[in-house]
Formats: C-alpha cells, structure tokens, sequence
C-alpha cells in the first residue's frame, strides 16, 4: 500500500491504525529557500508532536539552487520484509528533530510511504 502527503507538516498524519511493515519512505523538497526540515515517524496513531518520542527522524534536505529537487530515499530492510510497527505508523514534520514547530507555509515536503498492513 502506498500513502502520499503533498504538504507534511507538524500535524500528525496517521497512515494506518494497525501492525504493519515500513517498506520505503522517500522524502522530496522543491521549494528553493526550504531549510533543513525532519520528518519524525511514530509507532502510535495519536502522538503528540513535541512529546511522543518518534521510532526514528529522516531530515529532510535543505533545498540547493542547483537541484529541480532535494529527495531523501529510504528502503526499510527486517527480516518480515520491513521495518516493524506494532500500534500504528503515523508521521509528522517538523523544524528540529524533536520539536513540534510546523515548517514555513510552502516548505513543507512531499513524502511517500510504502508498507504493508499486517491484519485487517
């Protein structure tokens, strides 16, 4: 299965309620003054950005004048196939690695994850 966000931001996005399988997560920034931003990813279909502690954090490339875009891919390896979540996988991004300000209007990166869903 695949989930897409256009616009990730400090808003927690709950991909699944459920076990399921992190297969790949790419990231992609096209706005030309972006920062450095970090996507947090929780094992939860609830956090609260800032003080649920993420599995783990992707930063997101600064954008390069240079580039039509900066993109951060991620194959996610496990011996099922995949990264495991037992609760749920969710994400949010924000402008430091365990903060909850949500990224200037328009910086926010597009963000792809596949997984698969364990159950029903």
């Amino acid at each position: 299965m695949r989930s897409e966000t256009a616009a990730a931001n400090a808003t927690a996005v709950n991909i699944r309620n459920g076990a399921s399988f992190l297969k790949n997560l790419k990231v992609e920034q096209r706005k030309l003054s972006a920062p450095q931003l970090y996507l947090q990813v929780y094992n939860t279909n609830a956090p609260t950005v800032g003080t649920t502690k993420p599995v783990f954090v992707v930063p997101v490339p600064a954008m390069n004048a240079n580039v039509d875009a900066a993109s951060l891919s991620i194959e996610a390896m496990g011996p099922f196939g995949g990264m495991y979540f037992s609760t749920a996988l969710s994400f949010a991004c924000t402008t430091t690695p365990d903060g909850l300000t949500a990224p200037t209007a328009g910086d926010e990166p597009r963000v792809i994850i596949d997984y698969n869903q364990l159950g029903a």
